[in-house]
């Protein structure tokens, strides 16, 4: 083809290329301002929709984490509060054996049984996290999110007033019958410290999953979006080079049409 002022193949060829290489180096400097090869729909839209799901799991994921931190924190407490209370049936215990030897002044033992007992009422009442109290045997049982879908776990609520454990009042003049209600009263709170316990291991377990299958999320997800920075960087560099190239392939190309004024001369 002759040369021509209109048209310039050359040119058009040079700034095509140039035009491709620019393209794929705003590429590349976005994949390393923001680390990702998929950051929006156009760059993979099969990957970009796939990615999308993950971050909602992985979103819901960490809020059923919340919750099972809420759940433990709960339940936690009520652990504790068993604990106070069986530890004051122990002491109770020892005073109610006591009251069976003559020559101890009774009116004394029974001061402090009472006191104890006092002292269980107040735990009970006290024994409440973030409003929740799990051993009042009033409030309602505590429904933990465990799962994607709504999942949850019921940790049924523990009633260890005075009354439902049968010792409201403990009459040391009798020890024998004081005795069979404090059994009666320590088999109830044993109960209700294996239910809390087992419900706490299970918690345990759950978040610890969860956790793992939030690992597992983010490391997939990092897989199919994320960039590969070292690749990048040499794609960079490869890239600039190009695009110097393109520009001066160019520029050449432009100055081609300028020999038809040697015709003239």
């Amino acid at each position: 083809m002759g040369l021509s002022i209109n048209t310039n193949p050359s040119a058009m060829a040079a700034l095509r290329t140039l035009s491709l290489t620019q393209n794929a180096l705003s590429n590349t400097q976005r994949q390393i301002e923001t680390g990702l090869k998929v950051a929006e729909p156009k760059d993979n839209p099969a990957s970009f929709t796939i990615g999308q799901a993950m971050r909602g799991d992985i979103a819901s994921l960490e809020a059923i984490e919340e919750g099972l931190t809420f759940g433990q924190a709960t339940v936690s407490t009520g652990n504790a509060g068993v604990l106070q209370i069986s530890n004051a049936l122990i002491d109770i215990n020892q005073k109610i054996t006591q009251a069976f030897n003559d020559g101890l002044d009774v009116t004394i033992l029974q001061a402090e049984v009472d006191a104890q007992l006092a002292q269980i009422t107040s735990v009970v009442n006290e024994t409440v996290f973030n409003g929740v109290n799990l051993i009042d045997g009033t409030s309602p049982d505590l429904d933990v999110l465990t799962g994607l879908g709504g999942v949850t776990q019921t940790i049924a609520n523990q009633d260890l007033r005075l009354a439902t454990l049968g010792i409201a009042t403990l009459d040391l003049t009798n020890p024998a019958a004081a005795l069979t209600a404090l059994g009666a009263a320590e088999l109830a709170v044993g109960n209700a410290m294996t239910a809390l316990g087992t419900a706490a291991n299970s918690l345990d377990s759950q978040a610890e999953f969860t956790q793992l299958l939030t690992d597992k999320l983010k490391e997939g997800l990092g897989i199919l979006v994320d960039a590969d920075l070292a690749e990048a960087s040499a794609q960079l560099q490869s890239l600039q080079t190009k695009e110097q190239l393109g520009i001066q392939s160019l520029s050449i190309a432009n100055a081609r049409p300028q020999s038809i004024l040697q015709l003239f001369q």
